[in-house]
Parts: C-alpha cells; structure tokens; sequence
C-alpha cells in the first residue's frame, strides 16, 4: 500500500530542491526541472502526499497519474492536487521539460489566514486533480510567485527575525493560492456551467457546508458509507446536504463518498499485498461479496480481476 508521507518524510526532496541545513524547507519545498535536469527516481515513484502539490509546466511535454487518472501535461499547463493525493510523474514522458513543482505541507496550508469562502473555492476540494489551461503570461506571474517562495525559503535569517521569515512565507502561498484561484476561474469563465439556481455563482452557507462535507469524508470515509452519516454530523437531511454539494462541486454526496473509497480500495489492492477479504474489512463492507458488487458495480471489474490488470 502507498502511505501517506509528511513533507518532512521526504528526504529526497530537500536533495533535489538543493536545499542544505541553512534553507528553511519544513512548511514547502519548490523542486525545478529542466530538460538538463537528471530526474530522481523519488520524484517517478508513486507517492501519497500529505499536503499540497502544485505542478506549473512552463515549457515541453509531462504525463503525470494523479488518483490512477492520467492527465497530459503541456506548455502552460497547471495541475494542483490535494491532501493524501496519490501521484506520479511519468520520466519516459518527459519532453525537453521545463516545470516548477511546489510541495506544500499541510499544517503549513491550515495555518494560513485564508477568508473560508475563497478556502472553499479552490479546485483542491476533492481527490479529483483539475489541469488548469493558462495564457503564457499568467503561466509567467505563477512562475514568478514559486520563484519567490523558493528565494525566501533559501534566505538566511538572523536568529530572533524568524516571525518575519515565517510571515512573509505565509503572505506569499497565501498570494499564490489566491492567483491560483483567480486563473481557475477564468479558466472556468470560458467553460460556463450556469446553474439555475445560483445563477453560477455558490451560495456561501452552502459552500461551507460542502467544505466541512468534504473534511468529514476524508476523515471517516473508510468507515462510514452513507450519506446519512455526515448529514447528522451537519446537522441537516441528507436531502438537503445532497442538494448542496450537488450544486457546489456538480457532484452528488453520495459520488464524492465513493471516489475517496474507490481510490482507497483501488490502493489496497494494488499496492498494499492484502487479499479481498481483508481489504473490505478495512473498508468495513460486511463482507467479501458486498465489496465485490460494490467495486464491480463502479468500476467494471471484480476486485480480483482489478488486482491482476
């Protein structure tokens, strides 16, 4: 199975970003690639990262699996993937490359002072990985908001300024995100999905209620399965809450629940060396049969045949 790992497990990383003991890498990393760059095989394996990604790609070609999607990255192409996010970065696609990676830790990301309506509007809120078309120059001022992060990170502070480091770091992913969320929705603008009843534009009481929808999914998905369950945590019908998060992601409750626990059965039989019948324990089916016509009603295939595609 793939773990997830903290942005301090990766110690590879601090190898390719350059970073020694005198840069400040504990709250993000930013890692280049360029066509003379010899990439790492840690940055080719699959991985289960613990915060946030974001994968700016300036120049040539990329291919990257993100949640066993694949998306084709090319020139001014941006893909951001959330918490726990399992990716990998495919090196035979790898066409004279020029690309800016930004990992960033989750506690660094919660200890953002970030207005709850724009948190809630970032195209983070879901193990899905939207890939961002931008025009070269936004794909420029993204590269210009990594670039400084990264020069941040790398200066050296004198013992006693280290809440100035630590602000300005803050100020600039807080910069970044909101960037970040402002070329997402342009880039939605020339898609429009209207929806007749919020005119486009989400209702703030019920974007709060998709945000804490999506936290306690990811918190207790593995045990719980119904939508039932995170509408009494929230107070509301389960109607109600399927209606809302209908509205705000164009997904139903219930499609959200069972993305995050196909991925995590798709995990564990891939990966984690575990038969059926233990995994759908782990998932807390009732049985082997009830997982099986659960992931075969999904995906087409019986856990089994899954395991040996």
């Amino acid at each position: 199975m793939i773990e997830s790992v903290s942005l301090q497990q990766m110690k590879k990383l601090y190898e390719i970003a350059d970073y020694d003991e005198t840069v400040d890498g504990s709250d993000y990393i930013y890692v280049r690639i360029t066509p003379d760059s010899n990439i790492p095989s840690a940055l080719t394996k699959a991985m289960r990262f613990n915060g946030l990604i974001i994968t700016l790609v300036k120049s040539g070609k990329l291919s990257a699996s993100v949640n066993m999607e694949r998306f084709n990255l090319t020139e001014n192409c941006m893909v951001v993937t959330g918490a726990n996010s399992i990716i990998t970065f495919e090196d035979d696609s790898m066409q004279n490359l020029d690309a800016s990676v930004l990992f960033v830790s989750n506690e660094f990301i919660h200890d953002l002072n970030f207005e709850i309506i724009v948190l809630n509007n970032l195209p983070i809120a879901s193990n899905r990985a939207p890939l961002v078309t931008l025009t070269p120059g936004e794909c420029a001022h993204m590269a210009a908001y990594l670039e400084l992060l990264d020069m941040n990170a790398r200066q050296k502070i004198s013992e006693g300024f280290e809440m100035f480091h630590k602000g300005i770091s803050r100020s600039l992913l807080t910069a970044t995100l909101y960037q970040l969320m402002l070329m997402s929705c342009r880039a939605r603008e020339e898609q429009p999905e209207e929806d007749p009843q919020t005119g486009g534009r989400p209702r703030s009481r019920r974007m709060l209620y998709t945000h804490e929808f999506v936290r306690l999914v990811n918190k207790y998905f593995r045990s719980e399965h119904s939508v039932r369950f995170y509408a009494d945590r929230l107070c509301i019908s389960p109607k109600y809450l399927s209606l809302v998060v209908k509205e705000c992601t164009g997904r139903s409750a219930a499609e959200i629940i069972d993305e995050h626990l196909l991925l995590e059965a798709k995990n564990l039989l891939r990966f984690s060396g575990k038969n059926i019948q233990q995994v759908a324990y782990e998932l807390n089916f009732s049985n082997q049969s009830s997982f099986g016509k659960y992931f075969k009603h999904l995906t087409g295939l019986s856990p089994s045949e899954f395991q040996n595609s």
